[in-house]
């Protein structure tokens, strides 16, 4: 698979899903308000963390072995067939846990509406999430890159028209609502597009669940829920720090700069879903490295040129993508930029470790990076203010990478 060609097809998907969200954004912003924004964080939080927990955290495991088995139609058969069982059914146990956790969940989203109502949409939304990442995960596993990027298009503008409509008629209510039903929308698009491409077989599904392919699949769970749960309660450890420190417009600033920083990153992000898993996985050795710095080659630049941008438009932004209550962001903007560039580096780096299933190291990791951010954002918040968050963001960001140099130093730089 071509990582030019990859990156265009992912451009294209990209350069759509960035309009979607950017006129979405900007209506939250301007209905919604920094108090809105900050809570929109929190559900986003949780709804992320379920997702993950509800698809086993199976996703790379997939991507992996598909790739690595598309010539065999036999075993072809027996990962799929296992990979969507898994994922249905730790689905339906999380849909269950949800339910009875109802009324805890409600106080920590601050839910003040009819709970049985959208606790029923929110349980068909994790089911609905959790299969429609399994199909994500086989398509690019395969390398049907023109469906999946098809499939994210029609979901990514679906999603923004149902949060523009239900924001604009309901409030902070109907973004609650958007965001429960985005994956349900999400899923019935990748059913037609399914139907029409018929990328394998849907017999593939009814295949049993295969106690080896569990073990197997199974190593990247902990993997894939590790990166998300610390990287959720840092942020909103963080985030309710902020919060209590200097209030909603501090911390819904905050969180608006993390959207725009996942806005301009989407790209480089969406490439790595195509193209580094399914590649790590099948290299060692010098072609490894090679392919590392042939990475950073194009990504390096690619992000400097980004951030550099934004923060020359930063004022221009703001005033555009978000509104004139989102001033705050000028004083964390700088080093949360210059964080986000050592940001990417990290995430090839780390998709290593999750091709190779190097479990426990890449939880040590994300351990590390989630306790050194939390513990200098406090320590620099302190003494700083506002802007200590984003130097601490920064400086994380360099003790993460450095330590993954040094793990990779036989690899990379030998």
């Amino acid at each position: 698979m071509n990582f030019i060609k990859t990156s265009f097809l992912s451009g294209l998907s990209t350069a759509i899903s960035l309009i979607a969200r950017l006129i979405s954004t900007k209506i939250v912003a301007v209905l919604l308000g920094t108090n809105g924004m900050f809570l929109m964080g929190q559900l986003k939080d949780f709804l992320r963390l379920g997702n993950t927990i509800s698809s086993f955290g199976i996703e790379n495991g997939i991507i992996k072995y598909t790739s690595e088995y598309e010539k065999n139609e036999k075993d072809l058969s027996k990962i799929i067939g296992s990979s969507f069982k898994i994922n249905f059914f730790s689905a339906i146990i999380f849909s269950f846990i949800v339910v009875i956790s109802k009324e805890y969940i409600s106080d920590f989203l601050k839910i003040n509406f009819d709970q049985n109502f959208y606790f029923l949409v929110l349980v068909i939304s994790i089911v609905s999430a959790s299969i429609h990442t399994c199909f994500l995960s086989i398509y690019n596993g395969l390398k049907k890159i023109n469906l999946y990027v098809l499939v994210n298009i029609f979901s990514n503008i679906a999603a923004a028209i149902l949060l523009i409509i239900l924001v604009t008629k309901m409030n902070i209510i109907g973004a609650f609502y958007a965001l429960a039903l985005n994956q349900i929308i999400a899923l019935l698009i990748n059913i037609i597009f399914f139907v029409y491409y018929r990328p394998f077989n849907i017999r593939y599904l009814l295949d049993k669940l295969i106690k080896e392919n569990f073990k197997k699949l199974s190593k990247f769970s902990l993997m894939a829920i590790a990166g998300p749960l610390c990287l959720i309660i840092s942020t909103f450890i963080v985030r309710d720090y902020i919060y209590e420190f200097f209030g909603a417009d501090h911390a819904g600033s905050w969180e608006a700069m993390w959207r725009i920083s996942s806005i301009y990153i989407l790209f480089l992000i969406t490439t790595f879903k195509f193209y580094l898993i399914p590649t790590f996985s099948k290299l060692e050795g010098n072609k490894l490295k090679n392919e590392i710095f042939k990475i950073w080659k194009i990504t390096i630049p690619i992000i400097i040129l980004i951030t550099m941008a934004v923060y020359f438009l930063k004022d221009f932004i703001i005033t555009i993508l978000l509104s004139k209550d989102f001033i705050l962001i000028n004083s964390i903007i700088f080093f949360h930029l210059i964080g986000d560039v050592i940001k990417i580096n990290c995430w090839v780096l780390g998709n290593i470790l999750i091709s190779k299933a190097n479990t426990k190291v890449f939880i040590l990791f994300q351990i590390e990076w989630s306790f050194v951010f939390v513990i200098l954002s406090i320590f620099l918040i302190n003494y700083y203010g506002f802007v200590g968050v984003s130097i601490a963001y920064f400086i994380t960001y360099i003790i993460h990478f450095s330590l993954l140099n040094l793990y990779f130093k036989n690899l990379i730089w030998k």
